[in-house]
């Protein structure tokens, strides 16, 4: 396949729904040959089924993206498959919807081991495979909470500020090895995580609590998965060569 990513081999977390599943189909339609790593087997392999049905090539991997193992056979996956790997998205995250007092020792870990882990994991294993290549890209799903707060979401804007950090040093310790690391930082996206906090938020209503965030973003609408996804294709891309250690807002103007 021809295009920006052609010829490329990446993986991406999280691929069966949402911003990964709209990464996954945008990198594939570019030319990349994709391992989607996500819990939801059954949504990452309807993902593939869409990918190879329009002529590109992806597999699905069944794992957690905070389990060592499963991040591993993923991938050796791309590298078993297609001989090499070029890129990586972290994308996969929750939330959990409460203060700190609230929030139970196991919940704070959980969310930790998916959004923070889960992409030390993945450039713990992927790294070293893109420099084996020559060099590579990995982005990173921050959010608009990489920047700033929001109530009753402590654990996820914990590890959304600690992924910007992350990002960064990793951008300072690979660029000698041809690797660009960068974190794009969505605003509200229209995905079940998003509702699920529209409905945590809602105190006069959920439709009341979407407006509300819907007026919050400046341009006057949610993202959408696509929007995240185009941000991530160009940090993956040669048009951004001279990009590493940057965090991309792509938040309708929320953080501004």
């Amino acid at each position: 396949m021809t295009g920006r990513l052609a010829d490329r081999v990446g993986v991406i977390t999280g691929g069966g729904g949402g911003i990964g599943r709209a990464g996954a189909l945008r990198f594939a339609a570019e030319g990349a040959a994709l391992v989607l790593l996500d819990p939801d087997e059954p949504g990452a392999g309807r993902t593939v089924a869409d990918i190879e049905a329009a002529g590109g090539k992806a597999v699905a991997v069944g794992g957690d993206c905070a389990a060592e193992a499963d991040v591993r056979a993923a991938v050796r996956a791309a590298v078993e498959t297609w001989g090499k790997l070029d890129l990586l998205w972290a994308n996969a995250g929750i939330g959990v919807s409460k203060t700190v007092p609230e929030t139970t020792l196991a919940e704070w870990e959980r969310v930790v081991a998916v959004n923070l882990n889960g992409a030390f994991l993945l450039a713990k294993y992927g790294i070293p495979e893109l420099t084996r290549a020559g060099g590579g890209t990995m982005v990173i799903s921050g959010s608009a909470n990489s920047f700033s707060a929001d109530r009753r979401w402590a654990a996820y804007c914990a590890t959304k500020g600690a992924l910007l950090m992350l990002c960064k040093a990793l951008a300072l310790d690979h660029a000698g090895d041809g690797v660009r690391v960068n974190i794009v930082c969505p605003g509200s996206v229209s995905t079940p995580l998003h509702e699920l906090w529209v409905r945590e938020h809602a105190e006069g209503g959920y439709d009341d609590a979407l407006a509300a965030d819907t007026a919050a973003h400046p341009l006057g609408r949610l993202g959408t998965p696509e929007d995240v996804a185009n941000a991530a294709l160009f940090l993956s891309c040669d048009e951004s060569s001279f990009i590493t250690g940057s965090s991309l807002a792509v938040d309708g103007g929320v953080t501004a």
